[in-house]
């Protein structure tokens, strides 16, 4: 088996001359000599689009290479079997939970987590019971989920939900968790979308820890196309078939064969010499904290103050006790060409990845303590982000919900309402208020103050004036 069976085939499909009489409409004109029409439109942007079926590999997949490929990253990172995914960790996240789901039944999830999660109750059925991660005393941010949340679970549950990594970093326990799960005999899905790169740090990935599916996303830490992302499992209390029927139901049937070669490809660079390169991005992260750190009031989050562990690639500012707007600040590295992650008010979140060269992410360090610097202001009290915060009563199912009657009204005279649809800030990506959640004060107070600073995705109304509420009960 070749090491790289999708990038080789990739490269040998685009060299290939071929005048194919089948879809994608652009027949892999724009890769050849002669610029084919509208080349000036869409040449550069299609130029490398193979497509899977007759281009990568034949119409019947007869050489089987995304199963080779698969397979080599199941290897990779210590699970039985693995799917490529083009819908980000959103798909692997449905595609998890639909595997463990079934309809009004319950299962725990982290109310925390991404709300891809929202969409596979809807898709399911499933019933959510709410678990939360541990919230810092002073940060008010999510420090991991603890195995008590896992234990304390009363009701007999298909099976367990966490996020780590957080968006902003913080790493829960897996292996705890693992075992808590274990002596109830459910399943354990950890969301490690933000931590592909754990998987190839020994005893970090949620893999080699025993989790029985975890979810990660190729394109953000490592160097996968956007939007690539993988689902993993381990043989025993989820069947591979389950899994497959699930990713096969919420994927599209003309997959990209460029953008599975980029998971082949960065699977290969990572074993060829991945934890070496993520050591030295590691360090150069440490540099740049370090060089934060001096900063009068700031804090930049770390495996000491945190309380857990952080992940090594994650730079999370803490901006109340230098006064300093995190938005603005955000605004002003965007202008600088140096877009955060993530900006609120205390908080500005950064992404290094293997990408970055470490030379540059010291570099950052210092460009960004000057930053805060020239934007002090006086020291206020943190005002924690109620995304972290949220613990809503659950009236209906999400599925219930999502498929009600409806009617509009206007979200201030919507409390004691149940919502029939979702306002989620993004980022992070996680809800405020949910489909077949209740709606109160708090809510409706936290998300005119999110549609403030930023966007708030998925709901009807963009002004956020309105919302949708469930006709009867």
């Amino acid at each position: 088996m070749s090491r790289t069976p999708l990038v080789d085939a990739w490269r040998r499909a685009l060299a290939t001359k071929r005048r194919p009489m089948q879809v994608p409409g652009h027949k892999m004109r724009y890769a050849q000599d002669a610029p084919g029409w509208a080349a000036d439109l869409v040449g550069d942007t299609v130029g490398g689009d193979v497509p899977l079926q007759g281009g990568v590999d034949d119409n019947a997949f007869t050489n089987k290479y995304l199963d080779q490929a698969e397979a080599l990253w199941a290897d990779a990172v210590g699970a039985d079997h693995s799917r490529f995914l083009l819908g980000g960790s959103s798909q692997g996240n449905i595609a998890a939970l639909g595997t463990v789901a079934d309809i009004d039944v319950p299962i725990a999830i982290d109310r925390t987590s991404h709300r891809s999660t929202q969409a596979a109750l809807v898709i399911s059925g499933a019933r959510p019971v709410w678990i939360y991660p541990r919230l810092h005393p002073d940060f008010h941010l999510p420090i991991g989920m603890e195995a008590s949340s896992i234990t304390d679970v009363t009701e007999d549950v298909n099976g367990f939900f966490a996020t780590s990594p957080s968006y902003i970093g913080t790493i829960s326990d897996v292996a705890s968790l693992v075992a808590a799960a274990r002596a109830r005999k459910q399943p354990l899905i950890i969301d490690q979308a933000w931590g592909a790169h754990l998987d190839f740090l020994p005893g970090m990935g949620a893999m080699s820890l025993g989790a029985d599916i975890s979810v990660t996303s190729v394109h953000k830490a490592l160097l996968g196309y956007s939007s690539t992302a993988v689902v993993s499992m381990h043989d025993g209390l989820v069947a591979r078939t389950t899994l497959d029927r699930w990713v096969d139901l919420t994927t599209t049937t003309s997959p990209s064969g460029t953008l599975f070669a980029t998971i082949d490809g960065t699977r290969a660079a990572m074993e060829r010499d991945g934890q070496a390169r993520l050591e030295l991005i590691a360090e150069a992260v440490a540099d740049a904290r370090r060089r934060l750190a001096r900063v009068s009031g700031l804090v930049v989050l770390d495996d000491v103050n945190a309380g857990c562990r952080v992940d090594p690639l994650k730079l999370t500012l803490l901006l109340p006790g230098t006064g300093a707007d995190g938005v603005a600040l955000g605004a002003a590295l965007f202008d600088m060409g140096h877009g955060p992650e993530s900006a609120d008010r205390d908080t500005l979140v950064l992404t290094a990845t293997v990408a970055d060269e470490p030379e540059w992410i010291i570099e950052f360090g210092e460009v960004l303590a000057a930053l805060v610097e020239s934007n002090r202001g006086e020291p206020r009290p943190a005002s924690p982000l109620a995304v972290w915060r949220v613990e809503p009563e659950v009236v209906v199912t999400p599925r219930q919900a999502f498929f009600s009657d409806r009617r509009r009204m206007r979200l201030a005279d919507a409390v004691g309402e149940v919502s029939a649809e979702q306002f989620c800030p993004y980022p992070p990506g996680v809800p405020l208020l949910a489909p077949g959640e209740r709606v109160t004060q708090e809510s409706v107070d936290a998300i005119i103050a999110a549609g403030k600073v930023g966007r708030v995705a998925y709901s009807s109304d963009p002004t956020l004036e309105t919302i949708e509420v469930i006709e009867q009960l």
